[in-house]
Formats: C-alpha cells, sequence, structure tokens
C-alpha cells in the first residue's frame, strides 16, 4: 500500500496542498475551491489504497471531518516551518525577476532553427511519458505518437491554447540536467495538455489533447488571453 504525505500551507495568498515531490500540487484564492480540487483527488487516492497524512498549517474548515470520515491521517494547527520557502518554479506571486528575450522570436524562427527530427525527438519525450500509467491514473487506452503530437503542435503554430502565446521553449535546466526556476518563462515553455484530466478518466484521444503553456496547465485559474506576465510572447505569425 502506498503511503503520501502531503502539506496544506496558506502561500502569497493562495491554499496550497503540495506533496514532497510536487507530483500532488494543487493552489488556489479561494479556500473552498483549493480543498473541493483536492478532496476529489483524494477520493481517487482512497479508492487505488493510498493512505494520505496530510500537515495542515492553515484552517482546513469542514472539510476536516470529511477528509478524516475518508480516512485522511491529518495533523491540524501546525505553526509554518521558518522559513517557509515555495517552490519558486511554480507557486504563482513569487517575486520574479525580468524573463528573458525569447529564444523564438517567431514560429517561423521555431521553424527554421529547429531540425524536424529534433522536433520529433523532443515530442518522442513527451508523448511516452503520456502514454504511462501514473500516479492517479491507469495507462491510458490511447497511444500518442510523436508523429500525433506534431501534428498538434503544428495545427497550434506552438501557441498555447488559453492565453495565446507561442510555447516552443523547453523548461530550464543547469549543468547537470536538474530543473531550474521557470516562472519568469512559464508562458513560453510547452506543454501537453489533457481537456479532461487523465484521474478524472481523460485519455489520450486527440479531441481531449491541447497544446498549452506550462503556466496554463499548471495554473487554470491564471489563463487570460495575450497575458503579458510570466514571459508571455504573442508574436503577429
Amino acid at each position: 500500500m502506498e503511503h503520501i504525505e502531503i502539506t496544506y500551507r496558506l502561500i502569497d495568498g493562495r491554499y496550497v496542498f503540495a506533496s514532497a515531490d510536487n507530483k500532488i500540487l494543487i493552489a488556489h484564492p479561494d479556500r473552498n475551491e483549493a480543498v473541493a480540487l483536492f478532496r476529489r483527488l483524494f477520493v481517487e487516492l482512497v479508492r487505488k489504497g493510498t493512505t494520505c497524512r496530510i500537515e495542515a498549517y492553515a484552517a482546513l474548515g469542514p472539510a476536516l471531518k470529511l477528509l478524516r470520515d475518508a480516512g485522511a491521517i491529518c495533523r491540524v494547527g501546525l505553526q509554518n516551518p521558518t522559513p517557509l520557502k515555495p517552490t519558486p518554479s511554480q507557486l504563482s506571486g513569487d517575486q520574479l525577476h525580468r524573463a528573458p528575450p525569447p529564444k523564438f522570436p517567431s514560429w517561423g524562427d521555431y521553424l527554421a532553427r529547429t531540425p524536424l527530427d529534433k522536433r520529433l525527438a523532443k515530442c518522442q519525450r513527451i508523448a511516452k511519458k503520456a502514454n504511462k500509467k501514473r500516479l492517479l491514473s491507469e495507462a491510458p487506452h490511447h497511444r500518442l505518437t510523436a508523429q500525433n503530437l506534431w501534428a498538434l503542435i503544428e495545427a497550434a503554430k506552438g501557441r498555447c491554447v488559453h492565453c495565446g502565446s507561442l510555447a516552443v521553449e523547453g523548461r530550464p535546466s543547469g549543468p547537470t540536467g536538474a530543473p531550474l526556476p521557470w516562472a519568469q518563462i512559464g508562458r513560453r515553455i510547452g506543454s501537453l495538455e489533457h481537456v479532461k484530466r487523465r484521474f478524472e478518466g481523460g485519455d489520450n484521444d486527440l479531441p481531449n489533447l491541447a497544446w498549452a503553456c506550462l503556466w496554463c496547465n499548471t495554473w487554470p485559474h491564471e489563463r487570460r488571453p495575450f497575458a503579458v506576465d510570466h514571459g508571455g510572447h504573442y508574436p503577429p505569425d
């Protein structure tokens, strides 16, 4: 039986449920909405036989009894560790440095400077990940291919389906390959989105897939057309 440790905190005006590895990360400025989103995840975890321990550093309200009745082990009324350092690469509301210039000024520039084999190799890595079994969902019935994914990106011209930013950059990493903070350019990083999320039963069938920037994909409540924060980039082509 798998066991997961979850912390619940109020960070920068957002109520955040997060696991230590950030595989579970839910944040919302409204407490009731954050709790409702987490409860849906929690029910699925329980169904799969996973146990949860929740350390609450902010008030859970009526949800506390619901979570305990469902089997969660909750420690409440805790004081935040000092200092509390939210993940700068993901949590919105961080103090951000000025975003660097876009790597690709336009969609045409991206096509001209990236060979097709490299684009397909990247698509293959994303497809391979999308075809795997996940913590909260079984392996999908539909197998996604690199060609399927590239056709999706090409039809969107690399644009995020939500904000419209050109999202064809990769997540930044250091010399050893370790991930670096990406909040400054979150609207330029491309990612595969499942319209109906995997843990809700969504599959890899093409009507359920969209190309989105990593910021909109991670933070649905920050989906705004032509948003200029987090490196949003909107070339004419």
